[in-house]
């Protein structure tokens, strides 16, 4: 009797696990984090290389055909549940045969494959969930609307949009070791690149470059037990960092400096690390100590910048 009991608190442990499991696998991840506790996106990739609104449209439909991809599959979401309640019904049969006196274990059987099947469905349908899109992928259509008046007609802008991860091995910029041989890796991801030219004959070239550092997991040895420990990875930060450079249309503008944007002033959440105006160009670098920097900094820096333009009489 109480081998009977122990295997039915057992069998009641793993129903109800399962079926919690593909309860939680029934709902979409709102919010998936790494392994440094920042939300991941959608990894993408837009090549530019059209005209704004060609640009601004196909980014749209991008996002319309993810969604409507994903709703379509919002209604397979709670099958497995289905197929799990199915396989109770089947084990249910053989219990009554039992009552009857019947000893038959075919459909007890057949509900653990149904359960199978519905645990297979349920990773699958995890791992197909979308993730959201990054603020980035807005944020630059944001970018090309507000510059498409100032685009000369009949061009188009060039560049790309890479969202694809900060982080990515090909993504090492160098790495560096401390005086007790961990290894940090530096991160460059120029995930933003426009160049345009200009309505009023200027080419403009934008590059947002966001930096992260990661210290490598490493070996420590304990002081006390002499035991050695592996140490995971650890995220050391990231900045954004912003390259600009004009260059100027000689018989429409000269270039003139002025104590509003220089070297070492602040620009909203920019700072003005290097500013070269030789050549007939303006090449500016700028680091914000921010992990992120929206539309509306950039757009205010490059405004920014075009003060040190004066019209030349006409």
């Amino acid at each position: 009797m109480e081998s009977l009991l122990c295997g039915i608190a057992i069998a009641g442990i793993v129903i109800i696990s399962i079926f919690f499991y593909l309860l939680n696998t029934a709902r979409k991840k709102t919010k998936v984090t790494n392994a440094f506790g920042k939300k991941d996106f959608a990894p993408v990739y837009v090549s530019i290389a059209d005209k704004p609104d060609a640009i601004i449209r196909g980014m749209n439909q991008f996002i319309a055909q993810v969604q409507k991809t994903e709703t379509s599959g919002d209604k397979w979401r709670w099958i497995p549940l289905i197929i799990f309640f199915a396989g109770i019904g089947l084990a249910l049969v053989d219990v009554l045969l039992f009552l009857l006196g019947y000893t038959s274990y075919i459909f007890i059987v057949g509900g653990l494959m149904l359960w199978v099947a519905a645990i297979v469905m349920a990773r699958s349908l995890r791992q197909s969930d979308i993730l959201d899109f990054s603020p980035r992928y807005n944020g630059t259509k944001e970018i090309l609307h507000t510059l498409r008046d100032d685009l000369k007609p009949g061009t188009t802008f060039l560049g790309h949009l890479d969202l694809t991860g900060a982080m990515l091995q090909n993504k090492v910029a160098r790495e560096t070791q401390d005086t007790q041989s961990r290894t940090t890796q530096h991160f460059s991801d120029p995930w933003l690149s426009l160049k345009a030219k200009l309505y009023d004959g200027n080419v403009l070239r934008v590059t947002a470059v966001q930096k992260s550092k990661k210290r490598k997991s490493y070996w420590k040895r304990s002081r006390i037990s002499g035991k050695s420990k592996l140490k995971p990875e650890k995220y050391k930060g990231s900045a954004q960092a912003l390259k600009v450079r004009i260059v100027v249309n000689p018989e429409a503008y000269i270039i003139k400096a002025n104590n509003l944007f220089s070297q070492g002033k602040d620009v909203g959440k920019f700072k003005v690390e290097q500013l070269s105006t030789e050549g007939g160009m303006i090449n500016i670098l700028a680091i914000s100590p921010f992990e992120e920097v929206g539309q509306t900094d950039i757009l205010t820096f490059l405004k920014s910048a075009y003060t040190l333009l004066e019209r030349k009489a006409a």
